[in-house]
C-alpha cells in the first residue's frame, strides 16, 4: 500500500508540474506572438504597454488550474483514455480562463492585460496542455508508473472480455493483478493468475487498488454478497451491469430512495442534439470547402490528365431513413470500371470471394494511378464535404453503404438509418478496411447509440492520425 501511495503521489506531482508548465508556456508564447508578430510585423495592434512580467506575476492564480483540474478527476487520471482526459482538460481550462477574465474585471486590473494575449494563451493552452499530458502519460507508462492494480471478479467469459478490453487499451493504465472466478477451476486466465473462487472470496488476499465485478445473470442477493466481499479487498469497487447493448455513454445515475436509477437517452432523437450536430457539420464543411478549394482544383487537373472521364463520381448510397443519395467522390477508377470488375469476378475466384465478403478489392485493377494515391490518402472523399453541406451526410457517422449490404446488417440496420452516414467514423479510425465486416456493424451501432458532440470531435481528430498511418487504406 505504501508503494502504491508513493507511486500515485509521484504521478500526481508530475501531472501538476507539466500542466502548470503548459499554461505558463501558453502565456509566454501568446505574449510574444502578440508583441512581435501582430504588432511589430503586421502593425494591426498598437505596441504593448506592459512587459511580460505583468503576466508572470500572476503565478498565484495558477492554483485555480490545479483545483479545477482536480475537481475534474485529473489527478491522477489513471483509468481514463486520452480523449476522455482531454475532454476534462478542455472543460477545466475553459472554466479557469473565464474565472481569470472575471477576476481582472472585479479587481479592475483588466486594463493591464492585453485581451489578445489572454485569448491567444487560451487557444495555445487547448493544444499545449493535452500535448504535454500525452507526453507525460507516455513517459510514466514506459517507466511502469502509469498503472493501477485491479482485481477482476466474475464468470470466466465476462472476466475474459474485461481482460481483452484492458489489453486493447494499455493507455488506461489498469493492470490486472488477479482474477476471482465463479467456478475457480482454472489457475491462470489470459495470463492473469486466478487467486480464488467466488465461494471463498473472503479468503482472497491481494493488493488491489480497485475491484471490477463482472457477473451477468447473477441474482441480486448473491451480487450484494460479492460486492460486500470485494469492498474488503479494495475501497473502490466497480460493477459491470448486465446491460450489454444499451447506450453506455452519458448514462446518468439517480438515487430513488435507495434504488439505483439509470437514465439513458436516444441522443440524436432529441431535437437539441440533432441541431447541434447539424450546426457543427455546416460550420466545419463550409470552412473545409473554402480552405481546401485550391487543392480541389489541383486534384481535378491531375485526374483529367491521368485518364479520360469526369472529375467527380456520384455513387448511389443509402442514407438516413434508408433514402438514396449520390455520394460524391473524386473519380479514382477507369471509365469502363464495371466491365473490368465483371470480367475479374468471372475469372478470379479469390477476387470474387473478397468482393462478396467486403464489397472491396485489395488489389483493384479498376483504379487509376492518381486514383491509387487519392484512395491511400483519403483525398478522394473530399467532395463529400458537399454532401455534408447539403445534409445528405455528416462529418462523422456510420459508413455509407449500398443496398446489397443492408442484408448483412440485419436487425441492426435500424441503428444505421437513424443517423446520416459520415465521411469518417469509428470504423475508419479503428483500422478502416482492415476491420472485419461484423466489427464495422458493431462500431456503427455503438456510434448511433452513444453519439455526443465530443465523440464527433474525437473521431475527426483521430481521423488525421489514421490518414497519416494509412492503416487499411485501399
Amino acid at each position: 500500500m505504501v508503494k502504491g501511495f508513493v507511486r500515485k503521489s509521484f504521478v500526481v506531482a508530475a501531472l501538476m508540474i507539466l500542466d502548470l508548465l503548459g499554461i505558463i508556456f501558453s502565456f509566454i508564447l501568446a505574449y510574444y506572438i502578440r508583441s512581435w508578430l501582430l504588432a511589430d510585423m503586421i502593425h494591426i495592434f498598437p505596441p504593448m504597454e506592459h512587459g511580460i512580467d505583468v503576466y508572470l506575476k500572476m503565478w498565484s492564480i495558477l492554483s485555480f488550474w490545479l483545483l479545477i483540474f482536480a475537481y475534474e478527476g485529473l489527478y491522477p487520471s489513471i483509468g481514463k483514455g486520452f480523449w476522455e482526459e482531454t475532454k476534462g482538460i478542455l472543460k477545466g481550462n475553459t472554466l479557469t480562463f473565464l474565472i481569470l477574465i472575471l477576476l481582472t474585471f472585479i479587481t479592475k486590473t483588466s486594463i493591464e492585460f492585453s485581451r489578445p494575449v489572454i485569448m491567444l494563451s487560451f487557444l495555445l493552452s487547448v493544444i499545449l496542455v493535452p500535448f504535454m499530458r500525452f507526453l507525460t502519460r507516455s513517459v510514466l507508462r514506459r517507466a511502469g508508473l502509469w498503472m493501477k492494480e485491479v482485481l477482476i471478479v466474475g464468470s470466466t467469459d465476462a472476466v475474459s472480455q474485461v481482460l481483452c478490453n484492458l489489453k486493447k487499451h494499455p493507455d488506461w493504465g489498469l493492470k490486472p493483478v488477479g482474477a476471482v472466478l465463479q467456478d475457480g477451476k482454472q489457475t491462470v486466465l489470459s495470463g492473469i493468475p486466478v487467486v480464488g473462487n467466488l465461494e471463498h472470496m473472503e479468503d482472497v488476499r491481494i493488493n488491489a487498488q480497485e475491484v471490477i465485478v463482472a457477473m451477468p445473470h447473477l441474482s441480486r442477493e448473491k451480487l450484494l454478497e460479492v460486492v460486500e466481499s470485494a469492498s474488503r479487498i479494495s475501497p473502490v469497487v466497480k460493477m459491470l451491469p448486465d446491460l450489454y447493448g444499451i447506450a453506455s455513454v452519458g448514462v446518468k445515475t439517480y438515487d430513488l430512495d435507495g434504488m439505483l436509477l439509470l437514465e439513458m437517452e436516444d441522443r440524436l432523437a432529441l431535437k437539441r442534439n440533432a441541431v447541434t450536430k447539424r450546426v457543427f457539420d455546416i460550420l466545419c464543411s463550409f470552412m473545409g470547402l473554402v480552405l481546401l478549394s485550391p487543392l480541389f482544383f489541383l486534384l481535378a487537373a491531375l485526374i483529367k490528365l491521368d485518364s479520360k472521364g469526369p472529375v467527380f463520381f456520384g455513387h448511389k448510397r443509402l442514407g438516413k431513413g434508408g433514402r438514396y443519395f449520390s455520394c460524391y467522390k473524386f473519380r479514382t477508377m477507369l471509365p469502363n470500371a464495371q466491365e473490368v470488375l465483371l470480367n475479374l469476378l468471372e475469372h478470379d475466384p479469390g477476387a470474387r470471394a473478397q468482393w462478396e465478403s467486403d464489397f472491396k478489392l485489395k488489389d483493384d485493377p479498376r483504379i487509376t494511378r492518381i486514383g491509387s494515391f487519392l484512395r491511400k490518402t483519403s483525398l478522394d472523399e473530399l467532395p463529400q464535404l458537399l454532401n455534408v453541406l447539403k445534409g445528405d451526410m455528416s462529418l462523422v457517422g456510420p459508413r455509407p453503404i449500398v443496398a446489397d449490404e443492408v442484408e448483412k446488417y440485419g436487425d441492426k440496420s435500424r441503428y444505421l438509418f437513424k443517423v446520416p452516414p459520415g465521411i469518417t467514423g469509428l470504423w475508419q479510425v479503428s483500422g478502416r478496411n482492415d476491420v472485419d465486416y461484423d466489427e464495422r456493424i458493431l462500431l456503427d451501432e455503438y456510434y448511433a447509440k452513444n453519439w455526443s458532440l465530443w465523440l464527433d470531435i474525437e473521431v475527426v481528430m483521430r481521423t488525421f492520425g489514421a490518414i497519416v498511418k494509412k492503416e487499411g487504406a485501399y
